[in-house]
């Protein structure tokens, strides 16, 4: 298995993992309720720079030469300015533009991760999560955190193993997330 940055080319086969990572806030990200739409509007902000989804700040893993998992990890300081891009084009296109505010501060987030099922049970999510802690430690960045969906207590099991632990609860897209963190 391969761990490398992700590429602009990679938009169409990174897009239904982001997909199955984000589930809801998908939607709310796309401002559209139908798949295809969000599979097309996810590939089109992974495709360009300097927003959340961006290629810029996902890794990906390769088997056989196929994207088995991503993790999608960034600054939180840096948070507000990779959503303003979306935010901005979700007002031109009618909707309201709120963001629900996922992270902040001098933290690295680790905004979803996925593994293709057909993938699965090898530890390439593992994999990926430990690439963005060493990753944080090259940026001295003191703190990994992410969100996990309360209803997914098999990825809470996952993070408390690699050290994480509950901070707060937050509501994002509708949806109860435990704010899990990593002090390095």
């Amino acid at each position: 298995m391969n761990i490398r940055q992700a590429r602009k080319t990679d938009a169409t086969n990174v897009a239904p993992l982001v997909y199955a990572a984000i589930h809801d806030i998908a939607y709310t990200l796309t401002g559209t309720k139908e798949k295809e739409q969000v599979l097309d509007r996810l590939a089109m902000w992974i495709g360009r720079p300097a927003n959340r989804l961006s290629y810029e700040n996902i890794w990906v893993a390769e088997s056989e030469e196929t994207i088995a998992g991503i993790i999608i990890a960034y600054a939180g300081a840096d948070a507000a300015k990779l959503d303003e891009p979306i935010r901005q084009w979700l007002v031109e296109a009618g909707e309201t533009g709120e963001l629900d505010v996922e992270t902040e501060g001098d933290v690295f987030y680790i905004d979803s991760v996925a593994v293709d099922s057909q993938f699965g049970g090898r530890g390439i999510g593992t994999t990926l999560i430990r690439h963005v802690i060493a990753h944080a430690r090259t940026l001295n960045i003191p703190v990994v955190t992410l969100n996990v969906d309360q209803t997914n207590p098999a990825a809470t099991r996952l993070y408390e193993r690699l050290g994480f632990y509950k901070q707060k609860e937050i509501k994002i897209s509708g949806g109860r997330f435990d704010y899990m963190v990593l002090d390095l």
